[in-house]
């Protein structure tokens, strides 16, 4: 799953991203302010940590993200706004749009427009993600406008599909939310397989000076959430050695720094969540969506783990630490074996018994 980090220039994205992507166990290089960058990211879980240290395996795994590091967007004129749409097929293949926006008062760095103002700068990105979709709408408009002249098999959808794109062109022209157009799930499906970037999970980072860390995060258009951090400080946190950031962070009084935080925080909006297996071989941690059943969830180990299915031993996380360990956990009456159908739950512990 891929996280695009969009923002205007200046705003520190870049720097968030080298630092998330540096404590994340993975090296980039960031030399082309220009060039899109990209690094793989593991999801920290302290879970998969108390597995590790408490069954010794031989390989530990963790969730994983994508992080997309996109060019700044500068869309203060015509040309600005021509080279930031040519990112839209990448924001649209990404899964989450991260949006990344400057709080910091730094006179030798240049101000995007002359100000200092994220909640302005996030109105200006949700304006042109709306426009972006519209553009896309009015561009199938006129291929199904075209298409429901000719008497073909695939008529009646092209005339269904039409009315519904015309619903959410004055939707978008209005500039409210594309769900309020979807009237069935047919329809819902339908939109979403054009990866519309206004429908997409999007999290706003307000990258502030170490003084504000601690003010609240103003109103943000489209009902945006947000979080404060300050990029420079991650970047410093992603440099020093394992033991050092452990006792950086503890001096801080934190248990995890903001960069952890907001790598879990994108996970979560995605909907992910992480079953957990444990033994002498590995410890892991397996991304799933949310609502996936227990066979799915099998056949993401081994397709012949969901072939053959014939329970999930499974215990949540929380009651095989209180337990101390499985046999205490079974004494106890928290391991259950579930079905197939058995929608998994973020950090439940499961063993598959399967016969192929």
């Amino acid at each position: 799953m891929r996280v695009a980090l969009i923002g205007p220039p200046q705003s520190g994205k870049t720097t968030l991203f080298a630092a998330v992507a540096e404590a994340g166990g993975s090296h980039v290089d960031i030399h082309r302010p220009d060039q899109p960058h990209l690094a793989v990211v593991k999801v920290p879980d302290e879970r998969v940590d108390w597995l590790a240290e408490k069954y010794q395996p031989r390989k530990t795994v963790y969730a994983e993200l994508e992080f997309l590091d996109l060019p700044g967007l500068d869309l203060r004129d015509a040309a600005g706004r021509t080279r930031a749409r040519q990112h839209g097929p990448e924001m649209r293949q990404s899964a989450m749009l991260l949006l990344v926006l400057r709080a910091f008062q730094d006179a030798t760095v240049p101000a995007y427009r002359d100000r200092v103002d994220p909640a302005a700068d996030a109105g200006e990105l949700v304006t042109e993600m709306l426009f972006s979709d519209l553009e896309q709408v009015t561009n199938r408009i006129e291929k199904l406008e075209a298409a429901v002249r000719k008497p073909t098999p695939k008529l009646a959808g092209n005339e269904r599909e039409l009315e519904l794109m015309q619903r959410l062109r004055e939707t978008l022209e209005a500039e409210r939310p594309i769900a309020e157009a979807v009237k069935t799930e047919a329809e819902d499906k339908l939109v979403r397989s054009f990866a519309f970037l206004s429908l997409k999970p999007a999290l706003a980072v307000l990258n502030s000076g170490e003084d504000a860390l601690g003010e609240p995060v103003p109103e943000l258009p489209a009902g945006l959430s947000g979080m404060r951090l300050s990029a420079k400080i991650e970047e410093e946190i992603a440099e020093l050695e394992p033991e050092e950031r452990a006792e950086f962070l503890a001096d801080l009084g934190v248990a995890a720094s903001a960069r952890d935080v907001l790598v879990r925080a994108c996970y979560e909006r995605m909907k992910l969540v992480s079953f957990l297996t444990y033994g002498e071989d590995e410890c892991r941690a397996w991304t799933v969506p949310a609502g996936t059943d227990a066979v799915t969830a099998a056949g993401e180990i081994h397709s012949d783990i969901a072939r053959g299915f014939i329970r999930a031993e499974t215990v949540a996380f929380d009651d095989l630490k209180a337990a101390g360990d499985m046999k205490a956990a079974k004494a106890a009456g928290k391991v259950r074996l579930e079905g197939k159908n058995y929608i998994v739950q973020d950090g439940d512990v499961i063993t598959f018994r399967f016969n192929v």
